[in-house]
């Protein structure tokens, strides 16, 4: 605790000098967290948003980057859907998933004002290029937002275009300590057509050759790939983690009429990757000591974390392969009475194809994964805000469809049947000698989910200073989810029958073959109201204070499975919808003549029915049929703050800090099983991805030189330790043998890997701008901290997948023209 303190006063010590009697003020911060734009300072919602120009010179590309400087606000990197992939969780509220993704989110992420939270990669991360903003939202956000924001919402504003010809050409490159590099081209043109239609295009291509190199790529010698040398094997694995991004964007404004207003925006994104950004841990986990029966991990030569941060081992070609199509229309008119009457739709189709070798080991071609997603998404929405001089309200309605198919293919590759080694101290690999291309987890499934919602809220100003808010979302939800999965069984030679003597023989595990197993299906109608209601009051012109609570909600579903025994129906277990109460106490304020900023909220949150997902087989064993089986909790609850400082103690000076801390427990006796027949119970634990403090500090000093602007940028971030998923949380309940194999695997000190570790990290940043240059200079990682953000990569004899943050070097050099 007192290594926390000390992180604290640090972070705080940045905002401590306020002796300047210079007439720097602090500007207007602009948010749409009420669904159009307002003062951040009037508005009761707990928030940290990060304008155009902090986005360019913090070199923000991805969610990771914004929400490490966000308070209470935590992320996964598993890199299980390329490089950008990630779980998000805002004041601990998350997908709790350990399986293949989650399709309705506990955070809702809105790209200019659509929602694009479903999508095939678990949690959508846009290209973060010629942005206007981006606003993090804590606590439920159902009236405005409704759709997947239990926890909050992320709402990420692209520029629009205006009435300036102009462009901007930047180039971009960084290199990664001890591995490769990375380029980046982006060209942004700004083009008025006539007097009241302009286009905005954005375009922007990345390669890299990634963090991680792979030793038994193709072509690798013996030295290199000894175990593929030793089982007389070729490997032809990926070269490395590299990867090909393109993005174009097109957003045009059309205003036809003063009162009439026609936008929208169209984007392609493409990402294509090659094998996992991951490093083995050398602790297995439950799937793996279940599936394989191994007590160890095994070494593929590479070592392990920390020693080793840029190197694997996979023998098969790999990708990563995630395209994007968005097409978003908006309609806005001006009616009598100051009202506004907005339309908005849109619609996403995206895919996901993954082959991934997934036994970990380079040269022993065990088992293969091939995962083929695709989801469309679309919503309308048509909204009605009235801003009166007693009286703000708001009505709406929204219609919204999700629709997402998976193809799941876990098969043998020539390993089994060779008998190949992994390590021969260890002996042979214990999977049995099933034949190559045997689907051991082999499914087809899909997700429907229709939506229907109508929605109001109103803010009253009782008296000079005191407003009363108040509103509420009814939703109805109907959700069908289909499996059919492929289960294995043996042709001949049964053991233990009359005319078949001694043990199960080679012949009869390379008998086995798929069989079609029953067919699953559900359809569930979820229906809820969540209302808001709170006051704020007006305490001095710059200083306010608010109280809300606010219920979120979170659609139920079913939990499908693998017959476990010939004959028997497929596993179909019905979880129930998840809600919470947020209860919030907050501090708007601007002090010392609008040169300091503190905003500051206590919260309380109550979970009734938390869902969870546990990853468990059906039986114990190879080729054991698995179920993603989502469990419900009866009772949870977290406390916490945050408190977030911006001061301007002079001209040339800017220093801010952002403060979480938040306290989460699960109350309720649960007891639940994972995989290996563990029994686990729940109550007293912390609920995942939350850690208890993060921290944030951030100082800027600008200077005139000569015909341009230079300025210094220096960043501190600490993030406590945090746990990623149940198995993670309940870990010390599963240290002794497991009950379907009486097997058992060792946890390294402090609980690693499950506890992520504690970190501190520096960024140093540096720039200088005229009105036709901007040239950014930059080290991520100053101090080269060894940290990972998480523990849901998990399968495969090497044990539990990490992401490594090595220190990075880069630059952006920008040429802008015209008026842009």
């Amino acid at each position: 605790m007192k290594t926390v303190l000390h992180r604290l006063l640090f972070a705080l010590l940045l905002c401590a000098v306020c002796g300047s009697t210079q007439s720097a003020q602090l500007e207007e911060v602009i948010v749409t967290a009420q669904r159009r734009e307002q003062n951040l300072q009037e508005v009761p919602v707990s928030a940290t948003v990060f304008s155009g120009i902090e986005i360019d010179r913090a070199n923000i590309r991805s969610a990771a980057e914004y929400l490490a400087l966000t308070p209470n606000v935590s992320f996964t990197e598993d890199g299980q859907a390329g490089a950008r992939g990630l779980g998000i969780a805002i004041r601990g509220v998350n997908n709790l998933v350990s399986g293949e993704n989650a399709v309705i989110n506990s955070v809702g992420v809105y790209f200019d004002d659509f929602s694009v939270a479903s999508t095939p990669a678990q949690v959508a991360n846009p290209f973060l290029l010629d942005m206007e903003r981006i606003e993090i939202l804590r606590g439920p956000q159902g009236t405005y937002f409704g759709r997947n924001s239990l926890g909050g919402v992320i709402s990420v504003t692209s520029r629009a275009p205006d009435d300036q010809p102009g462009g901007r050409i930047i180039l971009g490159g960084e290199n990664y300590e001890h591995a490769g590099e990375q380029y980046n081209i982006t060209g942004i043109a700004n083009m008025p057509v006539s007097d009241n239609l302009a286009l905005r295009v954005v375009g922007y291509y990345e390669n890299s050759s990634g963090l991680v190199e792979n030793i038994c790529a193709t072509g690798a010698s013996a030295e290199r790939c000894s175990i593929a040398a030793a089982n007389n094997y070729v490997p032809d694995g990926s070269k490395d983690s590299g990867h090909d991004y393109y993005m174009g964007r097109i957003k045009v404004a059309w205003a036809p009429r003063d009162s009439t207003f026609i936008g929208g925006t169209l984007m392609y994104s493409d990402q294509d990757q090659g094998h996992d950004e991951n490093i083995p841990s050398g602790i297995i986990d439950l799937d793996t000591l279940n599936t394989f029966g191994l007590g160890e991990a095994t070494d593929p030569r590479t070592g392990y974390w920390p020693d080793n941060r840029n190197q694997l081992s996979h023998d098969r070609p790999e990708k990563n392969e995630l395209q994007t199509w968005l097409a978003i229309l908006k309609l806005q008119q001006d009616l009598r009475g100051d009202k506004v009457l907005t339309w908005i739709s849109g619609v996403q189709d995206a895919s996901l194809k993954r082959l991934f070798d997934n036994d970990l080991v380079g040269g022993a071609d065990n088992v293969v994964r091939n995962n083929n997603y695709e989801g469309t998404s679309w919503s309308s929405e048509l909204r009605l805000d009235t801003m009166g001089d007693r009286v703000d309200w708001t009505v709406g309605v929204l219609y919204a469809d999700d629709d997402q198919k998976q193809k799941n293919d876990v098969f043998t590759g020539v390993g089994p049947s060779a008998g190949h080694d992994l390590d021969p101290p260890m002996g042979v690999f214990v999977l049995p000698g099933f034949a190559p291309g045997l689907g051991l987890g082999q499914n087809q499934k899909r997700f429907k989910l229709e939506s229907m919602a109508a929605f109001a809220d109103t803010t009253i100003r009782l008296t000079e200073g005191l407003e009363l808010i108040a509103g509420g979302r009814y939703t109805r939800d109907r959700v069908e989810n289909d499996l059919q999965a492929f289960g294995v069984r043996p042709t001949c030679c049964f053991p233990f029958s009359p005319d078949y003597p001694g043990p199960p023989g080679p012949e009869f595990f390379a008998s086995f073959i798929n069989v079609l197993n029953p067919a699953a299906n559900d359809k569930q109608t979820f229906d809820d109201f969540s209302p808001r209601a709170g006051l704020r009051y007006q305490i001095s012109e710059g200083a306010s204070v608010y109280t809300l609570a606010s219920k979120g909600y979170k659609a139920g579903g079913t939990s499908l499975g693998n017959s476990p025994e010939i004959g028997d129906p497929a596993y179909a277990g019905p979880f129930d919808q998840e809600t919470l109460w947020n209860y919030e106490l907050g501090l708007k304020s601007e002090w010392l003549e609008r040169r300091l900023r503190v905003n500051a909220a206590l919260f309380y949150l109550d979970w009734d029915d938390m869902q969870f997902e546990s990853f468990r087989a059906l039986r114990a064993g190879p080729a054991a049929p698995v179920v993603e089986q989502t469990i419900n909790i009866d009772g949870a609850h977290s406390v916490g703050g945050e408190l977030e400082l911006l001061l301007v103690p002079g001209e040339n000076l800017t220093l801010s800090t952002g403060i979480g801390y938040q306290d989460s427990q699960i109350d309720s006796s649960e007891t639940v099983i994972l995989t290996g027949d563990y029994e686990v119970d729940l109550k007293g634990l912390e609920t995942p991805k939350a850690p208890k403090w993060t921290v944030n500090a951030i100082a800027e000093y600008r200077t005139q030189l000569g015909a341009g602007e230079g300025w210094l940028r220096l960043e501190y971030i600490y993030r406590q330790g945090q746990y990623s998923d149940i198995e993670a949380v309940a870990n010390q309940q599963t240290l002794g043998p497991a009950p379907a194999t009486g097997l058992s695997r060792p946890i390294g000190p402090n609980e690693f890997p499950y506890r992520t570790p504690d970190y501190d990290l520096f960024n140093l940043r540096a720039g200088f701008d005229t009105s036709s240059w901007n040239l950014v200079l930059y080290v991520q990682n100053l101090t080269d901290e060894k940290y990972y953000t998480g523990t849901q990569a998990n399968f495969g004899a090497s044990g539990i997948r990490l992401r490594p943050h090595p220190r990075v070097f880069g630059f952006s050099l920008a040429y802008n023209f015209g008026g842009i």
